[in-house]
């Protein structure tokens, strides 16, 4: 697969998404508005940067690493299994949560921004990244470079 970004166009504000090529830059399926690539997440031959420094929709440092699982689907697993226990003396339980456990392991990593929540895919994990924090989050939110306009209202 190759390096995509889910990003939310900074003029129509809609979710779009594509592959990364180098040299390239953002382009809104929706409105067709286009950026380049943000300085600093780049590399000197113009390919984005692997593993990430910096977001490549608005230049953020602040990033996290998570994994791309759909949490909704893991809930519904460890569900059905605690549904199905009653009849099965638990063993479902344990037979569903080792099944959600072993899809989670081999569920790639995306790193996510904590300034504009864009998705960064197929990117080598950077040590720098660690989990999301709810606080750090909060924080970040604020001190995010897209944010510093409605931030001071």
């Amino acid at each position: 697969m190759t390096q995509s970004i889910e990003w939310r166009c900074p003029e129509c504000e809609k979710p779009s998404s594509q592959d990364l090529a180098s040299g390239g830059q953002l382009l809104c399926s929706h409105c067709e508005h286009a950026q380049g690539y943000v300085e600093g997440s780049e590399t000197e031959d113009g390919a984005v940067s692997n593993p990430l420094n910096a977001c490549v929709s608005c230049g953020y440092d602040r990033l996290f690493a998570q994994k791309d699982f759909n949490r909704k689907v893991g809930l519904v697993i460890v569900l059905i299994g605690a549904a199905l226990s009653p009849w099965t003396y638990g063993l479902s339980l344990l037979a569903f949560m080792g099944f959600d456990y072993a899809l989670y392991r081999f569920v790639p990593e995306i790193t996510v921004c904590y300034g504009c929540d864009a998705i960064h895919r197929e990117f080598e994990h950077n040590p720098l990244h660690r989990a999301h924090d709810p606080l750090l989050a909060d924080r970040y939110k604020r001190e995010a470079p897209i944010n510093a306009d409605w931030a001071n209202d």
